[in-house]
């Protein structure tokens, strides 16, 4: 998706089953792709931590389907929290704001109880009259008049022309053509080999040393029926050596890894 410069990513629960960690980095990751190359990204994410919810921009809070906020996400809490919901101590926001939403887990203030809104209609119209409403829409409406739909588009799509190399068509979703992916690829592949020479000589020696053994088996062997089962063994012999050699290789991947990942990173 980001190689397609898509304009919208959409995750639905893309960190579940993932530790703390490895999440915080993907989204991380997502971070940087909207702050780099301009991608907006939506995302649903079960049980974020404080450090991931930080990392968003806006964030909007449902109630069965009615919206009961759409904002800043540093602003969030604080408009339910003046609304008179309780945020309990070390309760993170994004906890905090799915317990609003909750019967079970929200609490109100003291002196709170018959004000705060209850159902999700009441939410709705809580949110259609408040402060922070107005000011999007005030954010939109100056959008709207200051960029319209077809120069929006007419600047994506030049953006989009510009990233790409000459002589590719303007509908391919990629940057550059086949072979010039298939040419850098093998360019990076001759170089990681070059760089780590004793592997590839180690092979080198070792097959043309079998290549002389099994070229020796061939010697004198007679021309007619009588060599065709010791023709048809060596012959078996030379494709079973050649693909247990190529098994080595998996070895020098897996150690070649950290350098492809670390030119895909200053990609």
């Amino acid at each position: 998706m980001v190689l397609a410069r898509a304009a919208i990513g959409c995750w639905d629960n893309s960190t579940r089953g993932l530790d703390s960690a490895t999440a915080l980095k993907f989204v991380t990751h997502l971070k940087m792709t909207a702050d780099l190359i301009g991608i907006q990204h939506i995302a649903a994410l079960y049980q974020a931590s404080e450090a991931i919810y930080e990392l968003f921009n806006q964030v909007i809070v449902l109630y069965e389907g009615r919206v009961a906020y759409f904002g800043s996400t540093a602003g969030a809490t604080l408009y339910f929290e003046e609304m008179g919901w309780l945020r309990e101590p070390r309760q993170s926001s994004p906890d905090f704001l799915t317990a609003v939403t909750s019967p079970a887990d929200r609490k109100a203030k003291a002196g709170f109880e018959k004000r705060v809104p209850r159902s999700p209609d009441e939410f709705e119209n809580a949110w259609r009259s408040s402060d922070c409403y107005k000011i999007l829409q005030n954010e939109i409406r100056k959008f709207e008049e200051g960029t319209s739909i077809h120069s929006a588009e007419l600047m994506f799509k030049a953006a989009r022309r510009a990233a790409q190399a000459n002589f590719m068509p303007s509908a391919s979703p990629y940057t550059v053509s086949i072979w010039t992916q298939f040419h850098t690829c093998l360019n990076r592949a001759f170089l990681r080999s070059w760089n780590d020479k004793t592997p590839t000589l180690t092979t080198f020696i070792g097959q043309v040393i079998m290549a002389l053994v099994v070229g020796s088996l061939f010697y004198r062997l007679p021309g007619n029926t009588d060599g065709l089962f010791s023709t048809g063994s060596v012959l078996f012999f030379v494709l079973l050596l050649n693909t247990v050699v190529s098994i080595t290789d998996i070895g020098t991947l897996y150690e070649q890894r950290p350098v492809v990942r670390k030119q895909v990173s200053y990609a």
